[in-house]
């Protein structure tokens, strides 16, 4: 067996193994107790109904990683991949029903932008050159009730190679560009006792000619309840395309998340599988493993 499935295996079975049933309480000490009315509305929000999905490569939100282990189609590429996620996700309205029952409209922007760092051996020094970047904007209703959220999604995603990787691989001609698209998907959620496991599927807006429509994704992720200011954090996310024959897309990590707010720091040693998550080359089967960090600045 490939022994990058085999470390993700292996990831799944020590996250399963720790993800205990743990209550849900959290004390709350006030001199003035606020009390709630309901319903009611809030402009501009804090907090998410539907947090995002962290191990998502094209989620929303704020990331970087080192990936000195990476191949392309089972050849290591000699140097090392960094990529960067800028994003951002904000409720613009919120509807309470009850205290176990809520609504919102939201909208997230993101670009995801990767670097790649070699040795020139030509002029003998090291090279730092944009490879490329993705552009996504996204419209969302959330809808959350006690421990079940479900998100409703449309959005637009395009991809553009850097011109940096245009001079150094001479390409100066058209390429096709399947990644230039629109998706409405719907996705579940379930969240509970630290441990959260989700399940979606799209489809594409797009003509079939242009780029395949249909779409999914599944998958969990840990985070151990405890005061302690590190926590235990881990979990996969496996997402299929038919653009690229339904060969899955695995990304999994481990780690350490720090802190007691909402922006929390992530650290995680991540790995992933498949095809390409982003730019035009999708078709291209990969494998990389490294570090990264990930924070919500919202």
């Amino acid at each position: 067996m490939n022994p990058t499935l085999l470390s993700f295996f292996a990831i799944f079975w020590a996250l399963g193994a720790l993800a205990q049933e743990v209550p849900d309480t959290v004390v709350i000490r006030q001199s003035m107790p606020i009390r709630a009315t309901y319903p009611r509305r809030e402009f501009l929000p804090k907090g998410h109904l539907f947090e995002p999905i962290m191990l998502d490569p094209i989620e929303a939100q704020t990331s970087v990683s080192v990936l000195p282990g990476y191949w392309m189609d089972g050849k290591k590429y000699d140097g090392s991949f960094v990529p960067f996620t800028f994003g951002l996700r904000k409720p613009v309205f919120r509807w309470y029903k009850s205290a176990e029952r809520s609504s919102e409209v939201s909208f997230d922007v993101a670009s995801f932008t990767q670097f790649e760092v070699y040795h020139d051996p030509v002029q003998n020094k090291q090279r730092r050159q944009l490879m490329n970047t993705d552009y996504r904007l996204s419209f969302l209703y959330n809808v959350k009730v006690r421990h079940h959220s479900w998100r409703f999604r449309l959005y637009h995603l395009s991809s553009h190679l850097g011109d940096d990787y245009l001079i150094r691989n001479q390409i100066n001609y058209y390429l096709p560009n399947p990644v230039n698209y629109e998706v409405v998907d719907v996705t579940y959620n379930h969240q509970r006792s630290g441990l959260r496991k989700y399940v979606g599927v799209g489809i594409g807006l797009r003509k079939p000619e242009e780029r395949k429509r249909l779409s999914a994704e599944a998958g969990f992720f840990y985070r151990k309840p405890s005061p302690a200011f590190a926590r235990l954090a881990g979990g996969a996310d496996l997402k299929v395309w038919q653009q690229t024959d339904f060969r899955p897309g695995i990304k999994a990590g481990i780690g350490l998340e720090l802190g007691h707010t909402a922006n929390n720091l992530t650290f995680l040693l991540e790995g992933y599988t498949g095809f390409r998550p982003y730019s035009v080359y999708e078709q291209q089967k990969t494998r990389w493993f490294g570090i990264g960090v990930y924070f919500n600045p919202i």
